[in-house]
């Protein structure tokens, strides 16, 4: 009896399954068969694109350090060099001779902002005619000279079609025209919010112009050392943004680009400032567009200044991001942090980095601060700072840091010195 119930149950079933519905006169066994390979496939698109979006996620984060591990990158190898032990060992020694003063941060309010490019054409590097550029400049009028240098002459402009203020720079180059063209189009490409965007080029004859968007809130160099910063100086909170910012602009140019591009010109008069204080490397791929004569009078130069890394004097090998940028990076802050000169022969110690490795010796680190500063930081931030353009410069080259770690040394606040005593506590044992 149960037997041939089930077998009843069987036949109907079939019957019930092999019935052709409303849908396309399927049979309804095709249909839900259809049905859960669709959902099927969904289901494992939907998968696939939730892959794509971490991986991409993941990409643009940087990698997730804990705080212990971030501080770790820059107590790393410390130990390894002499120099840099006793520097560090006498950043926390010093602790207890300064006493952190605060006073109300004078912030730049009321600073309108400069007009932003953003036409769909002004978003691409574009080429533009010699005929445009002299419209743009008023036929490169002396009173449109903004700057000049060892580049060339940079020019303030205004492109009519949607005006917007843009910088020309005339570069005093004759490159190729091709080889000109094929590197311009792919630096046009690269983009960053503490880069100077490059808008366009115009290469006709022995021209060769640049466009850049304007920024016009100065540059580092007139801020800390101009008369620009003399009423109006920048805070311990804005320093500290840019030098957020110069590091991950060259964060971005050494790590997200392939090839990677080394700026190999890092010095405060190359760092633009808009008026959110957000630092603008400019000049960024210059240096593939000049003549290796050019580099070398620009080493030369960048030597004198004291942003150049002492092996540049004792190597013929080519020299990595390491040698130019980081090293460069580690006079940067402590040009900022100091508002001192990295040469300033009106010293009796005429070299920024002897004098900031003599202050810390003598555990004078409260007499490193630039005086115009309008408040004074914590000892332990303060200490931090300056531990991290040390290591920058680093004598030995491999002990200096890529700027992707730089930029987790920045994150941490207390637990550095916290790690330093450990680490002092138990060489002591």
């Amino acid at each position: 009896m149960s037997s041939s119930s089930s077998a009843d149950e069987s036949s109907s079933l079939k019957k019930t399954l092999s019935k052709h519905t409303s849908i396309f006169g399927l049979r309804l066994w095709i249909l839900i068969l259809s049905s859960i390979t669709l959902l099927s496939l969904l289901l494992l698109l939907l998968l696939c694109l939730f892959i794509v979006v971490f991986r991409r996620r993941n990409r643009e984060k940087p990698s997730s350090l804990t705080a212990s591990a971030s501080s770790k990158l820059l107590l790393s190898k410390v130990s390894e060099t002499t120099e840099m032990n006793v520097l560090a060992k006498q950043l926390v020694l010093s602790d207890h001779h300064h006493h952190r003063l605060s006073f109300e941060p004078t912030g730049a309010s009321g600073v309108g902002k400069s007009p932003a490019v953003s036409s769909s054409r002004s978003m691409q590097c574009c080429r533009f005619t010699v005929e445009e550029m002299e419209a743009v400049t008023s036929g490169f009028a002396e009173e449109n000279v903004i700057g000049s240098g060892d580049n060339g002459v940079v020019y303030r402009g205004v492109l009519l079609d949607v005006n917007a203020r843009v910088a020309v720079k005339k570069l005093l180059s004759n490159s190729k025209a091709e080889d000109f063209i094929t590197e311009v189009e792919a630096f046009g490409q690269v983009r960053h919010k503490n880069l100077v965007k490059l808008l366009g080029y115009c290469v006709e004859g022995y021209n060769r112009l640049l466009v850049y968007e304007y920024i016009d809130n100065g540059n580092l160099h007139q801020w800390l050392h101009g008369g620009v910063g003399q009423t109006r100086p920048l805070t311990w909170s804005t320093r500290l943004k840019i030098i957020q910012g110069i590091a991950k602009g060259l964060t971005y140019l050494h790590e997200d680009n392939e090839p990677k591009i080394v700026h190999q010109n890092i010095k405060s008069s190359n760092i633009l400032l808009d008026h959110q204080w957000n630092p603008k490397i400019s000049d960024v791929g210059l240096a593939k567009l000049h003549s290796p004569e050019w580099s070398r009078s620009t080493y030369r130069q960048l030597s004198e200044t004291g942003y150049l890394a002492p092996e540049h004097a004792s190597t013929c090998r080519v020299l990595n991001e390491k040698s130019t940028d980081v090293y460069s990076f580690g006079i940067l802050i402590m040009e900022i942090v100091t508002g001192r000169m990295p040469v300033d022969h009106s010293q009796p110690q005429v070299y920024l980095t002897e004098w900031l490795k003599s202050m810390v010796s003598n555990q004078k680190t409260q007499f490193m601060l630039d005086p115009k500063l309008p408040e004074v930081p914590s000892t332990k931030e303060l200490k931090r700072i300056v531990l991290i353009s040390l290591r920058c410069v680093d004598p030995d080259v491999e002990h200096r840091p890529k700027m992707e770690e730089v930029i987790h040394m920045l994150e941490p606040r207390d637990l550095l010195l916290n790690d330093v005593r450990k680490e002092n506590n138990g060489s002591s044992d």
